[in-house]
């Protein structure tokens, strides 16, 4: 009973509501100096906010006196290594989750790119929905160059197609406390952020928000690294798309099975044939039915083999990553 009766309850809706600020950082620490006084006015209203920085392995010396901001409460998560800042989000939930007492935590870039000025959105979005709901900000105007642009519709087109789900959004997010222990205990969390969020089957809304222009330096994201972050988003669903692949190879092998028996049929039934078009005809689609076959067994198998993969669990391993937990004053 207790458990069902926190789930009704939406404690984002308090009047002494405590939010958290997870904000991956490598080698971007100008970005943040920058972003974290923007921060603090719009959240000058309540009362409680600690930032968690998760440093995720920079090589760039960090002064940490020029990121003490007026009104919060600043922390630095350094990393042994560079994970990727999905896995340092993943690592930073998953330490507020057993170490920070908030009501809710607001996922964001420390870019500029995801406007802290948003961040009351948000939070009201999450204040209207009980129970609690995951609020994404959905990406309405984007600000990268025409390339990327049409190289972003496609992937998202073919994210739909493969898993069924839009991919409209980024991190920047607000999670209600009630749903962050069971994100951070969700192993699909350490792959892809927004993609574990819908692997969860948690309630989620969204907000248009348009996306900023970054604020300092330059984006660490090469095309290497945004096509893994693509097919890292697509992988989460990996049990969909090995479902979906499945059916496609099935109706592509029925067809072929149609088309072995027309070809059979213009040559035993009919004056129709081409001598040697059948022979070889029959040849080639029983050579791709063959094929199909195979493909479509290596993909079940694959679909079963991967369910017995536990993987890297957050609230379990995250202090792994975790070389110093230093606060700093605000």
């Amino acid at each position: 009973m207790n458990h069902l009766a926190q789930r009704d309850d939406n404690p984002v809706c308090a009047d002494k509501c405590r939010i958290a600020v997870c904000i991956p950082v490598f080698n971007d620490w100008e970005s943040v100096r920058l972003v974290l006084p923007t921060l603090a006015r719009a959240l000058a209203d309540l009362i409680d906010v600690s930032v968690i920085i998760v440093d995720d392995g920079s090589t760039d010396m960090l002064d940490a006196a020029s990121l003490r901001t007026t009104g919060l409460s600043l922390s630095i998560l350094q990393l042994r290594r560079n994970v990727g800042h999905q896995r340092a989000i993943a690592i930073g939930l998953a330490a507020i989750a057993e170490k920070i007492n908030c009501d809710a935590v607001v996922v964001m870039d420390g870019d500029g790119e995801d406007n802290p000025a948003h961040v009351p959105a948000l939070l009201a979005e999450a204040r209207r929905h009980t129970p609690a709901s995951v609020v994404f900000a959905k990406r309405m105007r984007r600000t990268e160059n025409l390339g990327f642009r049409v190289g972003y519709f496609c992937f998202r087109v073919l994210h739909r197609m493969l898993t069924g789900h839009p991919c409209d959004v980024g991190n920047f997010s607000v999670v209600p406390r009630v749903w962050l222990n069971r994100l951070a205990c969700s192993s699909e969390l350490w792959i892809h952020y927004s993609a574990a969020v819908a692997c969860s089957r948690l309630p989620v809304s969204k907000v248009p928000c348009d996306r900023a222009h970054r604020i300092a330096g330059r984006s660490h994201m090469k095309l290497t690294s945004l096509v893994v972050h693509g097919l890292s988003a697509i992988s989460v669903f990996s049990e969909t798309v090995g479902v979906r692949i499945c059916l496609a190879l099935g109706a592509m092998a029925g067809l072929t099975i149609a088309l072995l028996m027309a070809a059979l049929y213009l040559r035993f039934m009919t004056d129709l044939a081409v001598p040697g078009w059948a022979t070889y005809a029959t040849g080639l689609l029983l050579i791709l039915l063959l094929n199909l076959l195979l493909l479509t067994t290596n993909s079940v198998l694959g679909i079963l083999g991967a369910r017995n993969n536990v993987g890297f669990i957050p609230s379990r391993d995250w202090s792994l990553f975790v070389s110093e937990w230093m606060t700093v004053d605000g």
